[in-house]
């Protein structure tokens, strides 16, 4: 191979274009994440869809039961301290990151078969599996988990994709609505996580100084001074980016153009179906 560089028949690396993905200070790399103005990122709504049909009704009621159970093992909302508020976070991203990379493979694996384009559909599921892992990798700079913690992650991970998988292959638009239920009850929890952090005394309220991490400052490309508050902020909107994307999903064709393209419609807003709901100020009661 070296001497095939030298004959200039291989051209060398630094003969290679520039991979479009950014590289990180670290030398890996990542997708390219959207950039939030200031008020995207302030003016999330907590929404809901309202279930129309049998199928919409399993999805909800599928994600009610998960969050329920959660809830329940973890104390939630009566979370009285830094780590189990990091606890809750971490293990529900390693969750999150499952959706979007099994249908994108799912998606993948039909576009081989077909031996046809998939209208657009793979690159933005790899991109929310792979925007999820980042919130994990960031929140990972401040709490590193246990073997029970991993190993629970490990059970959960082997049922969920699994599941997952299964449910995929029977009907596509139940899943896509099932994620988008499950996004819409991230919005609410990182919306009561913010709620926290304002309030003074609180086990959060750190996060308005404590700086951000550098990963979630490269991937996010926030300010220089940002802080834990600012990252909250942007994953909820990355949330609500998952929760409008896989609500479109689910309500349109499964051969249908992806509508998030170059120059699509943005991912970062509400439905015509999408309710908007004022959270409650009392950031116990926004947990349900």
């Amino acid at each position: 191979m070296e001497e095939e560089v030298k004959n200039r028949s291989v051209p060398s690396d630094a003969e290679l274009p520039t991979p479009a993905m950014p590289l990180h200070s670290a030398n890996f790399r990542f997708f390219k994440n959207p950039l939030y103005t200031v008020d995207q990122v302030r003016n999330v709504k907590i929404t809901h869809r309202p279930p129309m049909g049998i199928r919409d009704t399993v999805a909800l009621s599928g994600v009610g039961i998960m969050r329920t159970v959660f809830d329940k093992v973890t104390g939630y909302p009566n979370l009285n301290s830094e780590g189990a508020w990091l606890h809750r976070i971490l293990f529900l991203e390693t969750v999150a990151g499952v959706p979007g990379f099994v249908a994108g493979m799912m998606r993948h694996m039909r576009s081989l078969r077909r031996m046809q384009r998939d209208q657009g559909w793979i690159h933005t599921l790899l991109e929310e599996a792979e925007n999820e892992r980042m919130h994990l990798l960031t929140f990972m700079n401040l709490k590193q988990p246990g073997i029970l913690f991993r190993m629970a992650v490990l059970m959960t991970q082997g049922v969920f994709a699994n599941g997952f998988f299964a449910a995929y292959m029977l009907s596509p638009q139940l899943c896509h609505r099932f994620v988008g239920y499950l996004e819409e009850e991230a919005v609410r929890t990182y919306t009561h996580c913010l709620q926290v952090i304002d309030t003074p005394g609180s086990a959060l309220h750190e996060w308005n100084w404590h700086p951000a991490p550098e990963i979630a400052k490269e991937y996010w490309r926030l300010a220089p001074d940002a802080t834990m508050r600012d990252v909250i902020e942007v994953v909820r909107a990355d949330e609500a980016c998952h929760r409008h994307v896989n609500h479109v999903f689910s309500s349109i064709d499964y051969d249908k153009r992806n509508p998030f393209g170059p120059q699509g419609v943005p991912e970062l807003g509400i439905a015509p179906d999408e309710k908007v709901e004022v959270p409650i100020q009392n950031s116990a009661q926004v947990a349900h």
